[in-house]
């Protein structure tokens, strides 16, 4: 039985969105993004063959409708979070700073990043979607967390190394 749009709709929406709201930085943007990738999908699934790859075919249409908008308004993700009046004083700041790290980091090592910490993806599966290797994948993500890990960095270790003698 072949799979309709509203199933795949259900099965992937939350994760498309989650993906475009880290990229874009905005909710507004992710949302209609999101929507865009469903319309795209309607349109083409009849033309889609490989069911079992649906997950990365999906992602390749949210990165490619992500890619075209940033062409057009060549805008930098925003660094804060939507969401941040609902959480916890001590856990805003450190959605606030992961959000800063992650809109400071190259745009395809972010992206790595998401897909595989966040999205769950597989090398492989990056590849596929990012139109690159897995060998490349792994190195951006491994970029992408040696940032991160400086970013997040407490400023008190790493004055306390600094004056040891040892840089991190």
């Amino acid at each position: 039985m072949a799979t309709t749009p509203a199933e795949l709709f259900e099965r992937h929406h939350v994760a498309i969105y989650h993906y475009l709201l880290r990229m874009t930085g905005s909710r507004e943007t992710a949302e209609e993004l999101t929507q865009d990738v469903f319309v795209r999908v309607l349109k083409g699934l009849e033309q889609y063959q490989e069911r079992d790859r649906e997950r990365a075919w999906l992602f390749r249409i949210a990165r490619n409708l992500r890619c075209d908008l940033a062409r057009r308004s060549q805008r930098q993700p925003s660094t804060s979070i939507d969401d941040v009046e609902a959480i916890e004083p001590q856990r805003q700041e450190l959605q606030l700073s992961l959000a800063r790290a992650l809109a400071a980091l190259a745009e395809d090592d972010r992206e790595a990043f998401v897909l595989g910490e966040l999205g769950g993806f597989s090398y492989v599966e990056i590849g596929a979607i990012c139109e690159t290797t897995p060998a490349a994948i792994r190195s951006r993500i491994y970029r992408a967390r040696l940032a991160l890990r400086r970013a997040l960095e407490a400023p008190a270790v790493r004055e306390r190394s600094f004056v040891r003698g040892t840089h991190a």
